[in-house]
């Protein structure tokens, strides 16, 4: 978990990168020449004894890196094959080697979590990661950029998942560099490819010179990636009187997420990060695979609509004649709702100096999901089939429980006992913001 900035006042970027000093309490710098200055703060993850990584500069080009490049290992000796020479033993100098050998489409190669900027002197590249896992705001007017919109004075817009920008200091151009290609994946053996996958992506996910955990919910995700990897740590957020520390704490919390949420389940986040603080720098949590693998009971609706009208083709006037399938609200979800869970599971543990990891969200993993056959995701009012049946066989003691999410009994603590729509989770947040701010 680290920050980014950049501006054309080196001032800027001081302010900048202290306003996000909690995302990077190890090391901070600034890299700047007569028409940019360019920072980065750093929270020490992979390589903590190499210095001059914060920002990382070589031949004249700046790179500022929040995020992992998970293959970075993989990349380095593709690129020492083609001869390029390496002082450091970080996926920060690997990444912008890849750069310089490849260019724009060294994008194409990367697996990981990502917001980056590179500066050259005459150009600025901004690239993020095709979840949106790490984020990056900018500012056209009086060109900007950071890893935090409030870094900007909310004055900004965010770089979407899976593009790029290039800055001339003429214009600005965005271009997305990823789309989704659907694959053939064989029912049969569809369970062993996934498992493998799983695998090797909790494998990556778990390199760190640092100590690593494990938000372990209880439910399938969580519990399934808990048995590929044996966790030293793990970290269960349970419902209990939290009355006087929402109150106090809340506003702080509105104030790391940037914007107002539709839920409060950033309360639950925000309890898990400061107990895991005390223990580790790096944490693992089951983000993306409702999206992914059919997980939400509202998809149900959709599966069952679906099945009706191939069953029972002589009543087509029963059923919905125009609606998604479960990939296509999935992947609806993946680049809507699934975003302000992931900027929830950025903030709250930035806030606290750790790095959150989402092994679902591993690139194969995503084109995996959305080409699966759909019966492998929900069939009947079985949600999550294919994680069901994999989970049921690497832990046969496992027992499913309902769906919930990260409950927070809030309604208890702020007296409304009649519970709370979207609406009303706004206008509070509203409420709490204005009165922080005065």
């Amino acid at each position: 978990m680290c920050s980014i900035a950049g501006s054309a006042k080196n001032e800027d970027v001081e302010k900048m990168l202290q306003t996000m000093k909690h995302r990077a309490p190890d090391d901070s710098g600034i890299v700047s020449d007569e028409k940019f200055s360019i920072g980065m703060g750093r929270l020490k993850i992979i390589d903590l004894t190499s210095d001059g990584l914060c920002p990382y500069t070589e031949d004249g080009l700046t790179l500022a890196f929040n995020g992992e490049i998970y293959n970075y290992k993989e990349l380095k000796r593709q690129l020492e094959n083609s001869g390029w020479v390496f002082r450091t033993k970080s996926d920060t100098e690997v990444l912008l080697k890849a750069y310089r050998q490849w260019g724009i489409r060294c994008l194409d190669r990367l697996n990981g979590m990502f917001a980056f900027a590179i500066y050259d002197g005459q150009k600025i590249f901004l690239a993020r990661d095709i979840a949106g896992e790490k984020p990056l705001y900018f500012r056209k007017t009086d060109f900007a950029f950071a890893s935090e919109a409030k870094a900007l004075n909310w004055d900004c817009e965010e770089l979407p998942p899976a593009h790029y920008a290039l800055y001339d200091f003429k214009e600005l151009k965005i271009a997305r560099y990823w789309e989704l290609k659907q694959r053939e994946v064989r029912s049969d053996t569809a369970e062993e490819e996934l498992e493998h996958l799983l695998a090797d992506s909790i494998r990556l996910r778990t390199q760190a010179d640092v100590p690593y955990g494990l938000y372990l919910s209880g439910g399938i995700d969580s519990s399934l990636i808990n048995t590929f990897h044996d966790f030293k740590h793990t970290f269960t957020y349970e419902d209990g009187d939290y009355q006087e520390q929402f109150n106090e704490q809340f506003p702080r919390i509105l104030w790391h997420l940037d914007y107002p949420v539709q839920s409060f389940s950033p309360f639950g986040l925000w309890q898990l990060a400061r107990m895991a603080s005390d223990k580790v720098k790096v944490v693992l949590s089951g983000e993306g695979a409702d999206e992914l693998f059919g997980g939400y009971v509202r998809y149900v609706r959709t599966s069952l609509n679906a099945e009706a009208r191939v069953m029972f083709p002589s009543y087509q006037g029963l059923f919905q004649s125009e609606y998604k399938d479960v990939h296509e609200q999935g992947w609806a979800e993946f680049n809507g709702n699934m975003q302000e869970l992931l900027r929830m599971g950025d903030r709250m543990a930035s806030a606290f100096g750790i790095e959150n990891r989402c092994p679902f969200l591993d690139k194969r993993i995503i084109e995996f999901a959305y080409s699966l056959p759909l019966e492998l995701k929900i069939k009947g009012f079985e949600t999550k089939r294919i994680l069901r049946r994999i989970l049921e066989r690497r832990n046969p003691q496992y027992k499913h429980i309902e769906k919930a999410g990260l409950f927070c009994d809030v309604n208890k603590w702020i007296g409304s006992q009649d519970g709370f729509g979207k609406k009303d989770y706004l206008d509070y947040q509203q409420k709490i913001w204005q009165n922080f701010q005065s």
